[in-house]
């Protein structure tokens, strides 16, 4: 009798589960946790509970469909994501968002270079409320395209479209300059209503131009402790040989005169009052804050743009607009990682620790201010000493995460990474972590319990090693140097190409040209700009895109992307 009566159980609870009511409300269970994996960025177990949901029959198929298509998008699963989004539009035509998959569906194609297709969908964006946000996309990968013969084509093909004549025409004023072309620029110019004075006038520019480079060469000391102690400098400037031969590649003549600027203040007086320093259209350097405050005179008095290449103290700008860092300062990098974790976590309360040292310190108090000032709430805010470490494993053991949307710790000690990753394992394992990037090279944590955990890394020099441009630039530098790029190569050919592209396009008014051009996509970088995206017509005197990556699958992805 017990096993018959089991039975009826068994078949009674078969029943319920098969009700329309019960899987309906597991429908709606699984539809709620993918969208709260998704907003975790946790992009692989979101799209493996919207799949189940995907299907026509299912109340959540078309809301599923597209955070199915968006976390593939996300996790760079460009394919799965066309096809889903592809479904999605021929299944539910008349689905209220449809704009919005119909964006995300052109971006997907933008990624898989199908530009036409792109386009195409695209057009169907201009007359709903994306239409801008369809022409900052539209803008952001006609800026990628290399390809002079498809762009015509693509002008040929969507004759009215007035984002991609002015990205061509951008094109052939810079990029591709040709006398020749003076026809086409006006008939596009004459077409679109386009910036007269800017593209008719292209023809008058300048082809080529001189840039000084101030930098600690050091040639008057033994070679071999050169070499040791200078590699930096070497390889930065090797990355910008690459750059300049890259832009004369493109018809962008970028001509470098190396000067040896050390720390000797006597030696950069003498060489900026050199009569040919005074004619360039650039400098780049010095490196050393003492040098450095010369050469910010020197540009207040000529009017000449100085770029400090290494620098990450905003002070050495002062209030001088012709001064740029093409670092992110210190200060910089706290406000961008507070500002992401105040629009990214919930709720808005955060617990900072942060190490004893004056970096540390200073790090955590911009990050607090700015999460104040946005209108979070700090619980805890603490400095500890990881040199004591039954002390700041107290301090651990003790905290409190009730009620917090964040986490940050500012250290780069063993000490702290271990006590923080061990408290979150044990207590609270899905809460977001902020941390510097270095905290992957740990060797006493693995990669894949920090991509078991939510931990977001402040990454001011990532680079991406899968995208095509980085493994492009890595072949050519090991073919040339017949070494692998250091971060210092990467910056120095991404510093020049993007000042070299600015002066190119834009002339010597390079204030105006970081104003007008805001935060753009770099070549080997993520992105590069002076502008706040939450202010307007503000310039800022160091780099205001501050990466911030974590891993899926134990791979780095920019959760912040500028697209």
């Amino acid at each position: 009798m017990k096993n018959k009566f089991c039975k009826s159980i068994l078949f009674v609870l078969s029943l319920t589960l098969a009700t329309p009511a019960f899987a309906q409300q597991n429908e709606e269970v699984t539809y709620s946790n993918g969208k709260i994996l998704l907003q975790q960025q946790r992009y692989e177990q979101a799209m493996a509970e919207f799949m189940p949901l995907t299907i026509a029959s299912s109340p959540y198929a078309p809301e599923a469909s597209y955070f199915y298509a968006l976390a593939a998008f996300k996790r760079k699963k460009y394919k799965e994501s066309q096809e889903m989004l592809q479904q999605l539009k021929a299944q539910h035509p008349d689905w209220r968002q449809m704009p919005d998959a119909t964006y995300l569906l052109a971006n997907v194609l933008f990624e898989r270079g199908n530009y036409d297709e792109a386009l195409t969908q695209l057009q169907q964006l201009y007359s709903t409320p994306l239409a801008n946000e369809a022409a900052g996309l539209e803008r952001f990968y006609l800026q990628k395209l290399t390809d002079k013969k498809e762009f015509e084509r693509l002008v040929q093909r969507y004759p009215n479209d007035k984002v991609l004549a002015q990205a061509y025409a951008d094109k052939l004023i810079s990029v591709w300059y040709n006398p020749a072309n003076k026809a086409t620029i006006e008939r596009l110019v004459s077409k679109h209503n386009l910036d007269r004075n800017r593209y008719l006038n292209a023809a008058q520019r300048q082809q080529s131009f001189d840039i000084a480079l101030l930098l600690p060469f050091q040639l008057n000391q033994d070679l071999g402790q050169n070499v040791r102690k200078n590699q930096f400098v070497n390889d930065l400037y090797a990355g910008m040989q690459l750059a300049q031969d890259v832009m004369e590649e493109q018809n962008i003549k970028l001509n470098l005169f190396t000067y040896d600027a050390g720390t000797d203040t006597t030696a950069v007086n003498r060489i900026l009052s050199l009569p040919e320093v005074k004619q360039m259209d650039l400098l780049i350097g010095p490196v050393y804050k003492s040098s450095a405050r010369i050469a910010n005179r020197f540009a207040q008095e000529t009017g000449i743009p100085v770029i400090n290449p290494l620098s990450q103290d905003v002070e050495i700008a002062g209030q001088n607009n012709n001064v740029f860092l093409f670092e992110s300062s210190v200060a910089t990098q706290a406000r961008q990682a507070a500002a992401y974790a105040y629009n990214t976590f919930s709720p808005k309360t955060a617990i900072i620790l942060f190490e004893k040292s004056k970096d540390d310190t200073t790090f955590a108090y911009y990050y607090k201010e700015h999460f104040k000032k946005l209108g979070g709430k700090v619980k805890t805010y603490k400095k500890i000493n990881s040199d004591q470490p039954t002390a700041t494993a107290t301090i651990f053991k003790n905290l409190v995460l009730t009620d917090v949307g964040h986490m940050a710790v500012f250290s780069d000690k063993m000490t702290a990474a271990v006590n923080t990753t061990s408290k979150l394992q044990s207590s609270a394992a899905q809460l977001p972590l902020i941390t510097y990037q270095s905290w992957l090279n740990i060797n006493q944590i693995t990669l894949r319990q920090l991509d078991n955990l939510e931990v977001y890394f402040i990454s001011p020099k990532f680079i991406d090693a899968t995208s095509p441009a980085v493994k492009n630039f890595r072949e050519r530098y090991i073919s040339r140097y017949n070494i692998p790029p250091s971060v210092y190569a990467y910056a120095g050919f991404e510093m020049l190409y993007f000042y070299g592209s600015l002066l190119q396009q834009y002339g010597p008014n390079l204030a105006q040209a970081l104003l007008e051009t805001g935060i753009r996509p770099g070549v080997l970088y993520p992105a590069v700009g002076y502008t706040n995206r939450s202010e307007k017509n503000q310039l800022h005197p160091d780099n205001q895109f501050v990466p911030i990556i974590k891993l899926e699958n134990l791979q780095p992805i920019v959760v912040n992307a500028v697209y």
